[in-house]
């Protein structure tokens, strides 16, 4: 009797020991960003999460193309960034998700490398006929462990946009947010979102790759 209530004990314990929780899945390291000045001073920001996990797209209203996607990439202690600019389609940047942005038409407008407070002049953007941007590469930062954390994101995973002075904003509800100074955003895994004042971030929902191009 007593060898019978010892074995089933020893398979209770094995059983318990395969369904034991493992270990939560180790978040991004994320120490760079990339900080984009636009024209009317407004500074969005871009964090280099993994291989290209989170990139942004700037608007351009009145030009051939739709906008300019940013991809920054974590390389150690630099960054590589691919630029290129996303020519027309069916689809609206409203309406896509991060893998539609991803397989965008685009041309390509170089990729370029550099570590903390490097300046990278965009010169590729020239040769499309496209305002020159300089980027810098600056120590990520956002908010404190224990503050708010989006359940997907790492808590310096977040895409930023700061004013130059307080303005009225829109949420991404259709609400108006006036006297704000600056907003960020932590996408959905597959998502992308408006960030009022700067453009689109948009956070890959899985390995980073383009099997077609949308059109």
């Amino acid at each position: 009797m007593n060898r019978h209530v010892i074995a089933l004990n020893a398979v209770l314990i094995f059983g318990s020991l395969q369904v034991w929780p493992q270990e939560p899945p180790r978040e991004p390291i994320v120490r760079l960003k990339i900080e984009l000045t636009l024209a009317d001073g407004t500074v969005f920001y871009i964090p280099a999460v993994g291989d290209g996990e989170v990139l942004g797209i700037v608007t351009l209203p009145e030009s051939r193309f739709v906008g300019i996607r940013f991809t920054p990439r974590m390389r150690s202690d630099s960054i590589q960034m691919d630029v290129s600019a996303l020519t027309a389609s069916k689809k609206k940047l409203s309406e896509a998700t991060c893998d539609d942005v991803r397989a965008w038409n685009s041309e390509d407008a170089g990729s370029y490398a550099g570590k903390e407070n490097a300046l990278l002049l965009l010169s590729g953007l020239g040769r499309l006929g496209l305002p020159v941007f300089k980027v810098k590469v600056v120590r990520a930062g956002g908010p404190p462990p224990g503050g708010f954390r989006h359940p997907y994101a790492h808590f310096l995973a977040f895409c930023g946009c700061e004013y130059p002075s307080s303005r009225s904003i829109l949420n991404p509800d259709g609400s108006s947010a006036s006297g704000v100074a600056g907003i960020v955003s932590y996408p959905d895994a597959g998502k992308c979102v408006q960030i009022s004042g700067c453009g689109y971030c948009c956070r890959s929902a899985g390995p980073t790759s383009v099997e077609k191009a949308v059109r």
